[in-house]
């Protein structure tokens, strides 16, 4: 492009610009405007499936007009679907299969506006059939999903779909994850993901899927992240069926609502700037109110300034005219504003004061005698150990009443090692000091003494078969054999009177 060509299309982008791009997600309804010279076209939907009858917009009791109504979806506009299975653990093959035959449901009642395609995801992202995919070739891709038994790195994955998806044309665009909540991310966090589809309208469904009863907090994860972004979240039942109606209902919250525009003219004739208008929407639940803002300079000032200057350039050409030489207005200079010394030298001297205090603290903390730490540290004791039937005999202690064994590295007890699932076991300490180990569904079993369980007592001595791990359970103290014991003494008989 040579100088002259960029000379010329450089301000025609600049003033192509809109004024204000926004967004706002409330309880009932995900809205999103733009204002474009003397108009603020308007995108809305429903979240709460609440019908919107119609729609109002006013300022400071000035009614403004709407037009270019319309209901989506319309002819030609398409919502994009992009379904994301979590395929990170082995032991979790029979949810897969439960997976597959609820997409199976789903995409079988698609509407010819709505464009699916399917990716899963463990360590990385892998896209199954691309959206747009005809429902014969996506069921075919469903057949090929496995449980690869690798890490779950939750929110850097739904990152990277969220880009796929916004590559793909469309009006409207949603996720649909179907998951057990659990992330094993330490980089990338919840509010990288929200932001994200924010920024691209990109809605989050999700489908939970319960490890446990006591895992199935980890869906709290998957209710977030529709809440913060306008989706549905769908939790199964322990046996991982979900009911007709619910399935029915998944993407209602992204079908409705539609489009309109509101004309702006009358603002520029306003006394003063205009910087918000409210939109009024009536649905079936009451009357829904939300400022949108804009930008606005009103234009009789612009008039105003235009013909005081024309009235004095007047002035200055009938006195030159008539031979007089033009009047020179002088005006007085302002006087130069006093500099207030609090705020030069007050507020850094308070800052250095309150620098060298907390110095002063954390010095007296640190000078503590060092002798309550080792006593602290000497009284500090676990309820027992596992000691690893090896040559090196690492002892694991077992430091709370719920003791976490697995592959993943939130366990307590981290064994990094194929042979152990994700969530492999767990040892509870009971009131009366007893312990018991549980089986979490793991793919190679728990074994104690040669005897596989499911829930059982540990005993002192007990050998525990984790995968290709050899425990042993021990109460006593790593010193036990140190300590001193009691012997019998010689003592002298007392005497009877």
């Amino acid at each position: 492009m040579n100088k002259l060509t960029t000379s010329i299309f450089l301000p025609l982008l600049v003033f192509s610009i809109p004024a204000i791009a926004w967004n706002t997600l409330t309880n009932d309804l995900d809205v999103s405007c733009q204002q474009i010279q003397k108009k603020l076209n308007c995108d809305y939907r429903s979240i709460s499936n609440k019908n919107v009858s119609s729609i109002d917009a006013s300022s400071n009791g000035l009614k403004l007009e709407t037009t270019n109504n319309s209901t989506y979806p319309e002819a030609q506009e398409k919502t994009a679907i992009l379904f994301l299975v979590d395929t990170s653990d082995p032991a979790r093959q029979n949810v897969i299969e439960r997976n597959k035959s609820h997409i199976k449901e789903i995409i079988s009642s698609l509407k010819p506006h709505q464009k699916a395609g399917l990716a899963s995801f463990d360590k990385s992202l892998k896209i199954q059939s691309t959206i747009g995919t005809s429902g014969f070739l996506l069921s075919k891709s469903l057949e090929t999903l496995k449980a690869s038994g690798k890490t779950t790195e939750l929110y850097r994955n739904l990152l990277e779909a969220i880009q796929q998806l916004h590559t793909f044309q469309a009006e409207r665009k949603v996720i649909v994850l179907l998951s057990d909540g659990q992330a094993e991310d330490k980089a990338y966090f919840h509010s990288d993901v929200i932001k994200m589809a924010r920024k691209y309208s990109i809605v989050i469904n999700t489908i939970g899927y319960p490890r446990s009863i006591s895992l199935s907090v980890a869906l709290q994860t998957l209710r977030r992240l529709s809440e913060e972004t306008g989706g549905r979240y769908i939790e199964t039942e322990t046996s991982y069926n979900i009911s007709k109606s619910e399935m029915n209902k998944l993407f209602d919250n992204i079908d409705n609502g539609g489009s309109f525009s509101v004309a702006l003219d009358n603002l520029y004739q306003a006394e003063n700037a205009v910087n918000y208008i409210t939109l009024s929407f009536s649905t079936e639940a009451g009357l829904k109110r939300i400022q949108a803002p804009v930008k606005i300079k009103p234009e009789h000032k612009d008039v105003k300034n235009k013909t005081e200057s024309a009235i004095a350039e007047k002035i200055i050409s009938n006195n030159t005219s008539s031979g007089k030489a033009p009047v020179q207005i002088i005006t007085k200079q302002a006087a130069p504003q006093p500099i207030n010394l609090w705020i030069w030298y007050g507020l850094p001297a308070a800052f250095i004061i309150i620098i060298i205090f907390i110095l002063i603290t954390l010095f007296l903390l640190w000078k503590k005698p060092q002798q309550q730490t080792g006593n602290s540290k000497n009284s500090y004791r676990p309820y027992a150990y596992l000691i690893s039937n090896d040559e090196k005999q690492t002892r694991y202690p077992i430091t709370r009443t719920i003791c976490r064994i697995g592959r993943s590295k939130d366990n307590e007890l981290h064994l990094d090692d194929t042979s152990i699932s994700r969530r492999h076991a767990e040892i509870h300490r009971n009131n009366d000091g007893g312990f018991e180990i549980i089986d979490l569904d793991s793919m190679n079993g728990v074994y104690i003494n040669n005897e596989k369980i499911g829930k059982a007592e540990l005993h002192e001595g007990d050998v525990l078969e984790i995968g290709d791990y050899f425990l042993n359970f021990t109460q006593l103290a790593p010193d036990y054999s140190l300590e001193e014991s009691t012997v019998m003494q010689k003592t002298r008989m007392p005497s009877t009177h």
